[in-house]
């Protein structure tokens, strides 16, 4: 009788700890799979995300407009997510310098949006969700740099959208 009642526990307690077991394995295998599938939705975004550089101006040394076009099928917004980074010489001395994005006028070594645009060479405006960079849309990246870029040297803009995309272009300081 007393092996009956330890059998009977014995069992009880193998039952109840494969149970704990399965259950344990079970959410690990759909926490992996949550993660798999973020990962996924993310990985199809990037590869629908393109920013096209089209051209850049220098209004002055210590200032440059870049424009851009949204060439890929994902809209993109959250510039205060957007890293632009210049490289350029000044006085014989290499800058390499990380600007952050301000909502109004940029000041020294700060990058805004003054407008996005159908076609921002003809400041064509947008008219579909205005503050977002839809397809086929471009925008004006306008930076402010200290020191500014001396006259006929190399300025290279790298600009990056919050999934990682970037496109790069360099213009001649005038």
């Amino acid at each position: 009788m007393e092996t009956l009642i330890v059998s009977i526990t014995c069992i009880a307690l193998i039952i109840v700890g494969g149970m704990t077991m399965s259950q344990g394995f079970l959410s690990s295998v759909d926490n992996t799979m949550v993660g798999v599938e973020e990962l996924s939705v993310r990985e199809g975004e990037i590869m629908r995300t393109e920013i096209t550089s089209i051209n850049a101006t220098q209004p002055s040394s210590n200032r440059f407009d870049l424009f851009l076009r949204n060439s890929g099928q994902v809209k993109l917004s959250s510039f205060d997510k957007w890293d632009v980074i210049v490289k350029y010489y000044k006085s014989g001395r290499y800058y390499i310098t990380w600007l952050p994005y301000v909502g109004g006028s940029p000041g020294n070594n700060q990058w805004t949006v003054p407008g996005i645009y159908l076609n921002a060479e003809n400041l064509t405006a947008e008219v579909f969700e205005p503050g977002i960079l839809n397809p086929g849309e471009e925008m004006i990246i306008q930076a402010r740099l200290s020191p500014g870029i001396e006259k006929d040297t190399t300025c290279d803009v790298v600009v990056s959208t919050p999934n990682g995309v970037s496109d790069s272009f360099a213009f001649v300081g005038g």
